[in-house]
């Protein structure tokens, strides 16, 4: 597994352990939008997503992040089975790539 890059198979169905997680791997409060979408093809996420939670074998794509440490996680009916919560520091850009399944956790305003 890539760094910035965490299995979470185990918690996938619970949002609150979910965020927490998500919490404990950031370091700052999240909050997990309620819906699983389908990314659509080369669309830069906005500054608002702190990290997101892919399946694996959902829609043929990628999650790609660069701007620090590159990460790369292939989705798509051959790349197995589970979640993975993929996590997007401050100064780096994170983009969609075909179709992947997603769920964006979103920074807390204060």
């Amino acid at each position: 597994m890539a760094e910035g890059e965490t299995r979470v198979d185990d918690i996938a169905n619970d949002n609150e352990a979910l965020e927490a997680k998500a919490r404990q791997l950031l370091g700052e409060d999240v909050t997990l939008d309620a819906n699983e979408v389908l990314g659509t093809d080369f669309e830069i996420l906005d500054r608002s997503i702190c990290a997101v939670l892919v399946r694996k074998n959902g829609g043929a794509g990628a999650i790609r992040v660069t701007g620090g440490t590159f990460k790369n996680v292939v989705t798509g009916p051959t790349q197995g089975t589970g979640f993975v919560i993929v996590t997007i520091q401050a100064g780096e850009d994170c983009m969609l790539l075909g179709t992947p399944s997603v769920r964006y956790f979103r920074h807390c305003r204060s």
